[in-house]
């Protein structure tokens, strides 16, 4: 049987640390015994004595490969108490340990290991688990005594092929066989085939794994008996192959029964051609074969092949030698051109390894790791390298938004994206987000505001890359007031609008302002000059912020009073225009000589002007409307000189007021 790389440290742990667990004369038989369990020598132990709630297991040290057939033979005795003897025993392979120890009482020391595969031997009739009322046997698994589905897997059956009582007091031989290929597991009770079945123990009981550990539970409850296995010395047999390494030597064991006589042939190279045991020294590959007689008389005739040749070790990876996103680990797979025996010791300075187990080894890390084989007595070795790698690369992407934030002016935002050719992309979103596609994969129009991502992964390896962006809100409105004026009159046609205020700062205002009677700016931006209305009527002021684009809207209301006059009694025309461009009576105007400041045309009605040369001749005449006259007559400037007026007019300010005005007036440049 190959060695667990472990069991050389755990036997060692127990010399030295003086264990409390019982150890069974090492080394002849290496087995460990927990619980109630001891030795009763001559390879023969028990589990339990006549007392109630004891729970002994034995487990053997080395554990046993599942994917090599196997033939067990042994004794089981059961104790001399019939209708008061409980409660059985059970064989049982496990991957717990050799310190496993199970339950008292109808779970026959069997509950709690899980994974396992166990044989029953069952003394009490417990109905709830399907129990027959003789002493049965059945195929039960992980900690489970039901028969039932889905942990029981065969029988129950009679213990004894007539259905009798095996609490005798005597030792029934019993054989247990299995055959990787066919996957049968079969088991002899007196001689007799009590039960067989189909059971893949190595996929569907302990997923995968081939090696685990074997042995023997047993307990007692209220009832109790006297409960024993007894073990042949060389338990497992060398099976039908065995390889060695030139100038080394091997143990051949055969089962026999106790007594039997063994015959060896040829007897070369064997220390004893008559033994149970021999050593073998070949110098080159042989094939023996040994007669004796087995349990229950039956004459027996094995032929062993002994394999003389060089170990060679080999190293492989399960899915690949390569670390990806996708790939988080890797099993490296240990093997030999030897069958069995074989000691597998992984072993690495730059990477990691999470398990070794057996002949493989799981990793995480990228680096160089070193397998050694050798064989049981390290006489001959072999080493071999393997190469893990890792590829994270991944496909990186930028997002550009085609602006930052949502705001009365932008009610929906693009996402654009660059990214690494071959890249597999992923958008998401806020909760419960939606987006449309512009160019689908690189572009999507988004509606919410939150964080926005964008995955894109590398579909060589799995490894993403996310950007992320946050898109903002702001919809500030304005806080605006109007203003207020003062009420028109004729005496004073405009008015200022004065405390006119926009909030909150930080943002820059637009501002726009209609008027009722249809007229309309457009948006002018924040000026601290306020503006002067001329006409009475409801103003409204819409302000609209530049950076978000929200607006809001005051009105403010003018007046006027019907009731004011102006006194235009000292209405007159001047003497002298300067049209010369220096600011300075640059007009000829209607004005009051007795207040020239105020804008006595804004209060004319009526305005009758023609304009005479000195001879006589007509220049210029007004069409009704009040004007300035600027010099010029069809945009030219007219020659300096004297010239003459006549104007009427007729004033409405209160009450109506009508003037008649000649005269004459210079022109001078």
């Amino acid at each position: 049987m190959p060695r667990h790389p472990l069991l050389a440290s755990t036997l060692l742990g127990l010399v030295l640390t003086g264990s409390m667990m019982a150890w069974g004369e090492l080394a002849a038989q290496s087995y460990f015994l927990n619980g109630t369990a001891q030795s009763l020598g001559g390879d023969c132990y028990q589990l339990t004595t006549t007392q109630g709630k004891q729970n002994g297991t034995v487990w053997y040290s080395e554990l046993i490969d599942l994917s090599q057939p196997f033939d067990l033979n042994f004794t089981m005795n059961f104790g001399t108490f019939d209708a008061t003897g409980a409660d059985g025993m059970v064989f049982v392979l496990q991957d717990v340990g050799t310190n496993a120890l199970g339950q008292t009482g109808g779970a026959l020391g069997f509950s709690g290991f899980n994974p396992s595969f166990g044989i029953e031997f069952d003394t009490w009739q417990n109905g709830q688990y399907g129990d027959l009322i003789q002493d049965h046997i059945g195929f039960v698994s992980d900690g489970s005594v039901d028969h039932n589905p889905p942990t029981g897997l065969g029988g129950p059956v009679t213990a004894n092929a007539n259905g009798g009582n095996i609490e005798d007091g005597e030792e029934h031989p019993v054989r247990i066989t299995w055959d990787p290929n066919t996957q049968i597991i079969a088991v002899y009770f007196d001689c007799e085939l009590r039960l067989a079945n189909e059971v893949d123990l190595v996929n569907t009981i302990f997923s995968g794994q081939e090696f685990v550990y074997w042995g023997f539970t047993g307990s007692t409850g209220g009832s109790f008996n006297n409960q024993s296995v007894c073990l042949a010395p060389n338990i497992l047999a060398t099976g039908p192959e065995t390889w060695i390494c030139p100038g080394g030597s091997v143990e051949l064991n055969v089962i026999g029964a106790p007594n039997s006589d063994y015959s060896w042939e040829p007897a070369t190279f064997l220390s004893d051609s008559t033994g149970a045991t021999v050593i073998c020294t070949p110098d080159s590959s042989m094939t023996y074969v040994v007669t004796y007689e087995g349990f229950c008389e039956a004459q027996i005739s094995d032929t062993i092949h002994v394999e003389v040749a060089e170990l060679e070790g080999a190293a492989s990876a399960t899915p690949s030698t390569v670390l990806t996103c996708l790939v988080e680990s890797i099993e490296l797979e240990g093997s030999s051109n030897f069958p069995n025996g074989i000691d597998f010791l992984w072993e690495t300075m730059d990477g990691n390894i999470v398990n070794a187990l057996g002949p493989n080894a799981t990793v995480d890390e990228a680096g160089s790791y070193s397998l050694s084989v050798s064989n049981a007595d390290g006489s001959c070795t072999d080493n071999v390298q393997i190469e893990v790698t890792e590829d994270v690369e991944t496909l990186d992407n930028v997002l550009s938004p085609s602006a930052g934030a949502f705001t009365c002016s932008e009610d929906s935002i693009v996402l654009s994206a660059e990214a690494d050719a071959g890249a597999e992309f992923d958008w998401s979103g806020p909760a419960g987000a939606e987006f449309d596609w512009v160019d689908e994969p690189f572009v999507i129009l988004v509606q919410n505001p939150g964080t926005w991502e964008l995955t894109t992964t590398n579909p060589a390896n799995g490894c993403p890359s996310t950007s992320v962006i946050e898109l903002g809100s702001d919809f500030t409105l304005p806080e605006v007031f109007a203003g207020t004026a003062d009420t028109l009159t004729c005496a004073a046609p405009t008015a200022v609008v004065e405390g006119v205020t926009v909030g909150p700062d930080g943002y820059t205002p637009l501002l726009e302002w209609n008027w009722d009677n249809g007229a309309m700016n457009l948006f002018l931006p924040w000026s601290a000059e306020a503006p002067e209305v001329l006409l009475p009527g409801t103003y409204y002021l819409t302000v609209m912020f530049e950076e978000n684009g929200c607006t809001s809207t005051d009105s403010l209301v003018v007046y006027q009073d019907p009731e004011a006059t102006v006194d235009a009694s000292s209405a007159q025309l001047p003497n002298v225009i300067t049209p010369n461009q220096d600011g300075m009576n640059e007009r000829l105007t209607l004005y009051l000589a007795d207040d020239p400041d105020f804008p006595l045309l804004s209060i004319v009605e009526q305005y009758d002007l023609v304009i005479f040369n000195r001879w006589g001749g007509e220049m210029y005449r007004t069409t009704g409307a009040p004007v300035e006259w600027d010099g010029r007559i069809q945009n030219e400037p007219v020659a300096e000189g004297t010239y003459y007026y006549r104007l009427n007019y007729l004033i409405v300010c209160g009450e109506e007021q009508r003037g008649e005005l000649f005269g004459a007036f210079e022109v001078l440049r």
